[in-house]
């Protein structure tokens, strides 16, 4: 039986590298061995973000998240600018929309910070995610299909966190400044009041 000093060892190393990095022949059992710590090292990292999200998780819902439903968003003022430089008047400004929230359940603000920092910790973690990935399948590989996939892990994280950004200062605004501003009926009947987890399961 190994001693507790002989498993760390073991596990620690298992952390830093899998079995599948050495270029041997594995069996099944070997590949599932491999996934594992693969998923334990993504685990280990999207927890350390989600924990530091979370101790943050006011300032990251003040500045990040509900951002774009202020009418001081910084989107809003870009695009104004940008009607004015074009001598458009003011056909680009959008109309400024405050968007105010409820909760209508006890637990509602803490169900919704903890998705805050789930989410959140996916995001941050997204390079080191897929770098993970592609230590797992990077053995099975050919010489020149790894040489052609060569910078492949910044090129998707690029394009990953430009999509992002573009989801975040682009497509939110607009989606909360037009659901905000749309209503139903004449009559004043309906009156529409989000609640904070209709707004971040939108956001997100």
């Amino acid at each position: 039986m190994p001693t507790t000093a002989e498993a760390k060892k073991k596990f620690f190393s298992r952390l830093k590298n899998s079995p599948q990095s050495e270029a041997v022949e594995m069996s099944f059992i070997d590949h599932l061995e491999a996934l594992r710590w693969h998923l334990v090292r993504c685990v280990l990292v999207w927890m350390l973000f989600f924990i530091a999200i979370f101790v943050k998780v006011d300032w990251v819902f003040d500045n990040i998240i509900y951002a774009p439903a202020k009418s001081s968003f910084v989107t809003y003022g870009w695009f104004c600018d940008l009607s004015h430089f074009l001598r458009l008047g003011e056909s680009l400004c959008m109309p400024a929309v405050e968007i105010p929230l409820q909760g209508n359940t006890i637990s509602g603000p803490f169900m919704s910070a903890l998705s805050i920092a789930m989410v959140g910790a996916v995001v941050v973690a997204f390079p080191y995610l897929f770098w993970e990935l592609w230590r797992f399948i990077k053995p099975a590989l050919s010489p020149k299909e790894i040489r052609y996939s060569r910078g492949s892990i910044y090129w998707v994280s690029l394009c990953f966190f430009t999509g992002a950004a573009f989801g975040y200062f682009l497509l939110a605004p607009f989606t909360f400044n037009f659901l905000a501003n749309f209503s139903l009926g004449t009559t004043g009947a309906y009156k529409y009041m989000p609640t904070l987890t209709d707004y971040i399961d939108t956001i997100t």
